[in-house]
């Protein structure tokens, strides 16, 4: 939801609960000791975690996976209490609000019941934001004790939507993926990529956005902060993903961002594990039968997922850019390609 549709109540309720990870984490002992037994006598038939750079498609598939009715999912009735995922009910089930665009400004409508991408809290609170650093995002291993709250987490999400799958999207999960691969060996992970310089211009034109939106109102970099948001705007921070990388220039260039692509995709690559279901936006926009007819046949869903509609994404600007770095990132683009698994054409 846009931060400017908290009340001065309502924000000081967030800062309170999402700035405090004592009480955070003293909420979510109570949660496990009243609903984990109950939450335990079902065990989740599929666990699915949708992940990507920024702007690669990633909320779109994410929803249209939630309106199968197959997935218990946080959503934006549950914050700011998001450890607490069945007591908030008992005091704060609130019904559907109107719909209205989201901040990003690209058309998608959300309502109060809407999914989001707010599971990222659970690791900044176990992890004590020790993988946000100053200027960066930084790659990081998880330890057993905490994937065994993890997965107690996401069985109490799941049960709080009475649901018996559970679904993610998450932009960071790259920086802990092989814990996650390790720790959920069933689980199933989509990652969206993107054109790089489409990619590399939307990350652009959000980065502006949402810049100018955090100069309105000061909350809304607060409320990104809490959250681990750090894609874009003045909170942004890249993720650098070993010391020999380096992510410099002009945020309001499109070769930073180009560079960006470039760091996030090159590891994944370097780090690939035939478990991810690579998707292209660019697919999802022009084929969206073959893509949803492709992840019908490998999850397990309550209702067959269906995207028939094509989109056409906004047109880019001419704009100058690094045709020497452009072309390094075009190959990284093809070496996707090549590791798809559905067919197109």
């Amino acid at each position: 939801m846009s931060s400017n549709s908290y009340s001065s109540a309502s924000r000081v309720l967030h800062q309170s609960y999402l700035n405090n990870y004592m009480v955070a984490k003293t909420s979510f002992d109570v949660e496990k000791l009243i609903y984990l037994k109950k939450a335990q006598r079902n065990s989740l038939n599929e666990v699915v975690f949708v992940t990507g750079l920024a702007r690669a498609g990633t909320t779109a598939l994410f929803n249209a996976l939630y309106n199968t009715g197959s997935f218990g999912s946080l959503t934006y009735a549950d914050m700011p209490f998001l450890l607490m995922p069945n007591l908030v009910k008992l005091f704060y089930n609130v019904p559907p609000s109107a719909f209205v665009e989201r901040a990003h400004q690209d058309g998608l409508l959300i309502n109060n019941k809407s999914p989001e991408a707010f599971d990222e809290f659970f690791w900044k609170v176990f992890l004590n934001n020790t993988y946000i650093q100053k200027d960066k995002l930084v790659p990081h291993l998880v330890d057993d004790a905490i994937i065994e709250e993890y997965k107690k987490y996401i069985l109490l999400v799941a049960y709080s939507c009475k649901k018996d799958g559970y679904l993610s999207k998450n932009n960071n999960n790259i920086l802990r993926m092989g814990s996650l691969l390790k720790a959920l060996p069933n689980a199933k992970f989509i990652v969206l990529y993107r054109e790089p310089l489409s990619h590399a211009w939307s990350l652009l034109n959000q980065h502006r956005n949402f810049s100018k939106l955090q100069q309105q109102d000061p909350f809304a970099v607060d409320y990104f902060n809490y959250l681990g948001h750090h894609e874009f705007g003045l909170n942004h921070k890249p993720f650098v993903f070993n010391a020999e990388q380096s992510l410099n220039g002009d945020v309001n260039d499109i070769n930073y961002w180009l560079q960006n692509w470039y760091n996030y995709y090159t590891f994944l690559l370097a780090n690939y594990n035939d478990r991810l279901h690579l998707v292209a936006f660019e697919d999802l926009c022009d084929e969206p039968v073959i893509v949803t007819d492709y992840l019908n046949k490998h999850i397990e869903l309550k209702t067959p997922l269906v995207i028939t509609e094509k989109h056409a994404p906004k047109a880019m600007p001419v704009i100058e850019y690094s045709a020497d770095f452009y072309s390094k990132c075009t190959d990284i683009y093809s070496t996707l390609n090549s590791k798809r698994t559905y067919n197109i054409g």
